[in-house]
């Protein structure tokens, strides 16, 4: 396993490269190819039950449910919009002998093991019977350890990989959830179809059932979080703590360690660069606001959901191939200049979505499409993938160049906080005012016919609010932000920072 190999490569490597010169990416990966190895299948991991979630909604479709019983569901989500309340505690209490990171990473993930072990016997009943609230309450739990595990993970990859090259937790982030994400959600899916597996799979064809149950899945996900967490708590021994932060926390043992977690926090959003950052990660995503319910458009105009999930997974490694091509510029001391590079055509993107929904009601006949329709769309879902691939990858490069490691687990879900709240915030927003901005007229027979689809408002708002935050403030908070010196990130020296208010 790549925990218990030893070192002789990275000295090999290390000897090679000069103090002080710029390395090459391909050397950086090779110089720290274990932790990076580590990172991304511990964000892997991550990303298999975040992907299983997203699943779920379309077999509680299937079976009939209604859209307030999805609106329910779709709480399972809030964990990570919630992730900032107990994060400080995560950089605040730990076993010294096992490590500050290892102390949550190792328990946390057994209990994830635990969660999907228990769930394995009970999630294909629940779903069957649309027990939604208890469905919903273990989900949110599963999530709740889910987002305990992100702050933990992010943390460590501040002390895990040197900090010239700490811009590739970035890649590994990204390209780690997507893996997961994809085999949680996209390969779940696939196999649990039984027209895929029929036609694909099989050689006797069976009519109800794919070649894998949830239960099935969750079970062997389990036993690999099992394993996994064993090998990483006796193959992978942590760094020793910084001098300085380890006297510092000598001084908070005569304090209470909870509150002086949270003074900490209170500290560094004081902090007027992390305060204008804030403001961006919340502001930032304005622009997908009326993507997220494009397929919601798409299936009401006659394409099948079938389709739409077929067509998301050659998605997957374009997410991938694009977040490894960008490591050039994440990894590099201007980060957030991609975001600025690509944010024009992410507003294009939106708008491209919102003219292929009308384009799919025309040539929707009875479920048929002609030949190029779907290539067009595809390419389409592949532009805006681009788009979106790189602006958010920008944003979570800058983020962890600018962590102060030694609080890095605070740092970073701060700011990740932001971003959440400012994305599934849109995504509530928008399903609200798809209603209430839909313009109908009725007609002699008593009928209403829709005049001007809210969908429609909220792509032109979102398009000139875009528009308008980034000539206004947000090209101009790019340039600020990334000329910052490291020590407007930072609260001082750490025995300062623990003295009391």
């Amino acid at each position: 396993m790549v925990f218990c190999i030893n070192n002789k490569v990275n000295e090999k490597i290390k000897s090679n490269l000069e103090p002080g010169t710029e390395q090459g990416i391909l050397k950086r990966i090779l110089f720290e190819w274990r932790n990076i190895s580590i990172l991304l299948f511990l964000y892997t991991l991550q990303g298999v039950p975040n992907g299983l979630a997203g699943s779920i909604p379309l077999l509680l479709q299937a079976r009939g449910t209604n859209y307030s019983d999805q609106a329910i569901f779709s709480l399972v989500s809030w964990p990570f919009n919630l992730k900032l309340l107990w994060a400080p505690l995560v950089d605040a209490i730990y076993w010294k002998r096992m490590g500050r990171r290892k102390s949550w990473l190792v328990p946390v993930q057994y209990l994830i093991g635990v969660t999907l072990l228990f769930l394995s016997f009970h999630v294909d009943s629940l779903i069957d019977s649309l027990e939604i609230w208890v469905l919903t309450a273990l989900m949110f739990f599963l999530n709740l350890l889910i987002a305990t595990q992100d702050i933990v993970v992010d943390g460590w990859a501040l002390n895990l990989l040197k900090r010239e090259n700490v811009g590739l937790a970035t890649t590994c982030n990204a390209v780690g959830l997507q893996i997961g994400r994809f085999i949680g959600y996209g390969l779940f899916i696939n196999l649990a179809s039984p027209d895929f597996s029929n036609k694909y799979l099989r050689t006797v064809p069976k009519s109800d059932v794919g070649v894998v149950t949830l239960s099935g899945f969750m079970f062997a996900w389990s036993i690999i979080y099992f394993v996994c967490t064993t090998l990483t708590f006796f193959c992978k021994k942590e760094k020793d703590a910084d001098p300085e932060i380890e006297n510092a926390e000598v001084d908070e043992d005569k304090r209470n360690i909870t509150i002086t977690s949270y003074l900490r926090l209170w500290r560094i959003i004081k902090l007027p660069a992390v305060q204008n950052c804030l403001i961006f990660c919340l502001t930032g995503n304005v622009v997908g606001l009326s993507s997220f319910i494009h397929d919601l458009k798409q299936v009401e105009a006659g394409l099948s959901k079938e389709v739409l999930a077929q067509l998301s997974v050659p998605l997957a490694p374009l997410g991938l191939l694009i977040t490894v091509l960008m490591t050039k510029w994440t990894s590099g001391v201007r980060p957030m200049s991609l975001f600025r590079n690509t944010y024009g055509l992410t507003l294009l993107s939106t708008v491209i979505f919102a003219a292929m929904v009308p384009v799919t009601g025309f040539l929707n006949n009875h479920g048929t499409f002609p030949w190029w329709y779907f290539p067009s769309l595809l390419g389409i879902d592949i532009f805006a993938t681009i788009c979106f691939t790189c602006t958010g990858v920008a944003q979570v490069a800058f983020i962890t160049k600018i962590s102060d490691p030694a609080y890095g687990a605070t740092y970073a879900t701060l700011f990740n906080t932001g971003i959440n709240v400012g994305a599934i915030g849109s995504v509530a927003v928008s399903l609200w005012l798809v209603d209430p901005l839909t313009v109908k007229s009725g007609s002699s027979d008593g009928l209403c016919s829709t005049v001007f689809d809210g969908y429609y408002v909220e792509t032109i708002a979102c398009v000139l609010i875009g528009v308008s935050w980034f000539y206004f403030w947000g090209n101009n908070a790019i340039t600020e932000l990334q000329a910052k010196p490291e020590s407007a990130w930072k609260l001082g020296t750490v025995r300062d920072e623990c003295q009391p208010v």
